[in-house]
């Protein structure tokens, strides 16, 4: 009986491993298909608490991953208080540290380095957060399947993904495509909470494809603490753009370079 019990465990425990490796693999196609492209695009975030009009935000972005790693280049455009204010990250070389975050200041004619610590800070005003900037990997994540679910009709997979360093949030639950591992929704939850204090929705209709890439051009965020909402909206979206590496530097960030084809 004992060999029997014995037998049973290990292979419940193989079971278990599976699952967990199945999970793992899922997610990072997920983040490869959602940040593996280069782009440029021209964004628009319009934040709204209640019915309050709605704060605008205007910039112009671009991504390329260089040796390996993911950079961001932003410059804003409006409103006028932000206009010429500039964002760099970039990602970090080895997994589990901080990205690399710079802003230009106009008003001071500075670059300032933005902590590790404020990656969950608000992004200028917005529901968005520096985090939601990076690129994310499965490595710095535990991973694991929490079922399937249907999103707008669609099948898809839930990945519970638990952060192995300091976060300002204790998990977040992916709702990955089955059929081509697209986002389509993320939900963030604090310790010992069954409700989700932020959720980001990408509607199927607003992903764009192209090869194995899956790229939102909306996404709906709604952050239930600050009881606000955001939608962020790619108004001119380029895939696999050619953008000279030089773009991601701090000269490009202190002089405002404009991104090659967006006027």
């Amino acid at each position: 009986m004992t060999k029997w019990v014995c037998l049973v465990v290990a292979l419940l425990g193989f079971v278990r491993d599976a699952r967990a490796q199945t999970a793992a693999e899922i997610l990072q196609r997920a983040f490869d298909a959602r940040y593996g492209c280069t782009i440029t695009g021209m964004i628009e975030i319009d934040t709204r608490k209640g019915n309050a009009t709605a704060q605008k935000r205007r910039m112009s972005v671009a991504t390329k991953a260089i040796d390996g790693r993911l950079h961001t280049y932003a410059v804003f455009r409006e409103p006028p208080h932000v206009r010429g204010v500039a964002f760099l990250g970039i990602e970090a070389r080895e997994s589990g540290r901080s990205e690399e975050r710079f802003v230009y200041l106009p008003s001071l004619r500075k670059i300032r380095r933005v902590s590790g610590s404020q990656s969950e800070d608000a992004f200028l005003g917005t529901d968005l957060s520096y985090h939601d900037f990076e690129r994310q990997r499965e490595a710095n994540f535990e991973v694991s399947l929490g079922g399937e679910t249907q999103v707008a009709g669609e099948a898809a997979w839930i990945v519970v993904a638990k952060p192995r360093g300091s976060a300002g949030y204790e998990r977040v639950e992916h709702s990955v495509s089955i059929a081509d591992y697209a986002i389509l929704g993320t939900r963030y939850f604090k310790r010992g909470s069954d409700n989700a204090y932020k959720l980001l929705v990408m509607d199927r209709d607003h992903i764009a494809p192209r090869g194995e890439c899956r790229v939102p051009r909306r996404i709906r965020v709604e952050d239930r603490q600050r009881g606000t909402s955001t939608t962020l909206e790619v108004a001119t979206l380029t895939l696999d753009a050619d953008l000279p590496n030089d773009l991601f530097s701090l000269v490009a960030l202190e002089t405002k370079r404009p991104i090659p084809g967006i006027h």
